[in-house]
């Protein structure tokens, strides 16, 4: 299995591989900082896809939503994507009717029992 985070804060970049590292050392998990950079990587040929996408709303130049527009245009099928977050919005919720994709919300820190359910899907 594979993991991908794209979220612009570092410090819960590393908060989020460490409790990889820790509870699911067999899990690959990639981290992108921006939209592009996620993009790039899930358009590269000669990589293969995460299972998994942890995206965080609120990133700069390029949000979550800016993300999910154009991941749709790649065509991609068969990867979950988790909406990462600090506070849910409802105008958040209502969005996520127009994206089939996303599975769920989830808050900001991760924990280890969110982490468990989530995986088990």
């Amino acid at each position: 299995m594979k993991v991908m985070f794209v979220d612009d804060d570092v410090i819960n970049n590393e908060i989020n591989q460490m409790l990889f590292r820790k509870l699911y050392p067999e899990i690959e998990v990639v981290v992108k900082s921006s939209v592009d950079s996620a993009l790039d990587y899930l358009n590269n040929p000669e990589v293969r896809n995460p299972n998994k996408i942890f995206l965080d709303i609120n990133l700069p130049v390029k949000s979550g939503w800016d993300f999910l527009t154009e991941y749709k245009q790649l065509k991609m099928h068969g990867i979950d994507v988790y909406m990462l977050t600090s506070a849910l919005d409802l105008l958040d919720a209502n969005k996520k009717e127009e994206h089939p994709e996303v599975k769920d919300f989830v808050e900001k820190p991760l924990y280890d029992y969110k982490l468990e359910s989530i995986l088990s899907e």
